[in-house]
């Protein structure tokens, strides 16, 4: 633990001494952190902190912001959360990848392909990790990124010329699936990672079944530590082991950590972000901590039954899905908007529910005009309402939809 003790103080010096946000969180002068214990004495942080912060105020001074890459989170409150991503961060996720990669059997000569949200342009220009030394000159030949906002159709005539990792969203697989089975087509990978959502264990088994991989896990978040960087499985898939030389997890239950096998409040800490700070940040996830050991031998803590980001698709009457991540990638940056929800019906009808600042008639306008292509085949309204609240005792949904 002293690894993890020394990066804490490291992280929590830089944060009080760098950022605006930070000083002012916590006061005249730095706090006192000397082991992983006393991280209990700093504030939880809540996505709505961060929200309501200018992102220039959670940068550290003297980073330079063109040569970083903004990241968001997927918005499942409706109003998503930015982070920036300097070089060294993304070496530093670049070799926690890898590391999780090589114990699955990856090595370099495996091809591995990237589903993640946002918009073709960007999604094939955005990652400074591409032009990172040797991995760089590796990752452009052999690691393909796949842009979520476009058909499956085309990225069906992708892989079929040969893919062996593909790491994507649980509902991405299901809609490939469907894809598959529309066309006649079959797919087939050596390793399949889920990432970014809830693996339930119907379509663990069907990405096993269907496209013939071994299926592994992993639980990240983009503000911390993205695509399995909290937690991840090994190849013994008896649990998730913990990066404790890269990040804090604590496991809260009225703010008191619990004891292992009790479900807690996931709250993180990122020991490598640097250019934006991430101290006991909670999550909104739930899950039970440990104290078994892995027949693997890793040694690293362990965490099991992760309740964590729950996603719906849109379905297209007569056959195919909308990603909710194409969704979001579509309308979170529009300026004005607070808040949002996409509520498909039994009849396949979509509301679409907003909360902005400013000119209403022309915020309808701007929506309508952004969904007009993505939703084609679906009837759909916009509406903008004074509130959005989640149904109580359920976790809430940004896009959801009530087609079984």
């Amino acid at each position: 633990m002293s690894i993890q003790d020394e990066k804490l103080r490291a992280m929590v010096r830089h944060a009080y001494s760098s950022t605006v946000f930070y000083r002012r969180l916590y006061g005249p002068t730095s706090p006192r952190v000397e082991k992983t214990r006393d991280i209990k004495t700093l504030p939880v942080l809540t996505k709505e902190d961060l929200r309501s912060v200018p992102l220039e105020e959670r940068t550290a001074a003297g980073v330079d912001s063109s040569r970083c890459v903004k990241k968001t989170t997927s918005g499942t409150s409706g109003v998503p959360v930015a982070v920036l991503d300097d070089p060294a961060t993304a070496a530093y996720l670049e070799g926690m990848y890898l590391r999780r990669m090589w114990s699955y059997g990856v090595r370099p000569w495996h091809k591995i392909a990237r589903v993640v949200s946002g918009s073709p342009d960007k999604v094939y220009t955005e990652n400074v990790a591409d032009v990172a030394g040797l991995w760089g000159r590796i990752r452009r030949r052999l690691v393909a990124r796949l842009s979520l906002a476009e058909d499956a159709e085309k990225h069906i005539d992708f892989l079929k010329n040969g893919v062996d990792v593909l790491v994507a969203y649980p509902t991405y697989f299901r809609s490939l699936r469907e894809a598959c089975e529309a066309k006649d087509v079959n797919l087939y990978f050596k390793i399949a990672v889920s990432a970014g959502e809830v693996l339930d264990s119907h379509t663990r088994k069907m990405m096993a079944d269907f496209f013939g991989a071994e299926v592994y896990d992993g639980y990240g978040c983009v503000e911390v530590a993205p695509v399995g960087g909290l937690a991840w499985e090994c190849p013994e898939r008896t649990a998730y082991h913990i990066n404790i030389d890269s990040v804090v997890l604590e496991f809260l239950k009225d703010g008191e950590e619990v004891s292992a096998g009790e479900r807690g409040e996931v709250v993180a800490t990122s020991l490598f972000r640097h250019a934006t700070p991430i101290i006991r940040y909670k999550l909104g996830d739930i899950a039970t901590p440990l104290d078994d050991e892995c027949p693997c031998g890793r040694g690293l803590p362990l965490l099991k039954n992760v309740e964590g980001r729950v996603v719906d698709t849109l379905k297209i009457p007569g056959g195919g899905q909308i990603s909710p991540y194409a969704v979001m990638e579509t309308i979170q940056d529009m300026p004005g908007l607070k808040r949002y929800k996409v509520l498909q019906k039994t009849d396949y009808t979509v509301d679409v529910l907003i909360m902005v600042d400013g000119d209403a008639e022309k915020a309808v306008a701007e929506v309508e005009r952004r969904f007009a292509l993505l939703f084609r085949g679906l009837e759909y309204s916009v509406k903008v309402v004074d509130r959005i609240e989640a149904e109580r005792g359920k976790k809430f949904k940004f896009v959801e939809s009530q087609v079984k």
